[in-house]
């Protein structure tokens, strides 16, 4: 298992599950009071893909971002619907994390692994 990450209201969480090839969302109490609840999945890595979701965010619109390691790609996904609206394409297989930044937060930073990787991408 791997990345959990939240909406920009707070009120979701996130979760990959990385043996499982899925993409949870749950509700989350934002008060920090009670349990996380109703989870849902909300993608599950197409069969014709290689590798599993690792590092996961959410942009300012609330979109997911989700590195594939082992398929070489960031994938956004819908928040409700599921649906893979962009893919990046990488020239390596094991994108690990993603996560914005920049003075305006329109700069993305995807972090990658072995044996082809080991380094740091920025797209703006």
């Amino acid at each position: 298992s791997n990345c959990i990450c939240f909406s920009p209201e707070g009120e979701t969480m996130y979760f990959c599950d990385t043996p499982t090839r899925k993409l949870y969302a749950f509700d989350y109490p934002v008060s920090g009071k009670g349990p996380v609840s109703n989870r849902r999945l909300l993608w599950t890595v197409p069969a014709d893909l290689p590798g599993g979701p690792d590092g996961a965010q959410v942009d300012a619109e609330g979109y997911v971002w989700v590195s594939l390691s082992g398929a070489g790609r960031v994938v956004r996904i819908h928040p409700t619907s599921g649906v893979v609206d962009m893919i990046v394409n990488l020239p390596v297989k094991c994108p690990t994390s993603v996560t914005f930044g920049g003075r305006d937060l329109d700069e993305m930073f995807i972090t990658t692994r072995g044996p082809d990787g080991g380094g740091l991408y920025r797209l703006k």
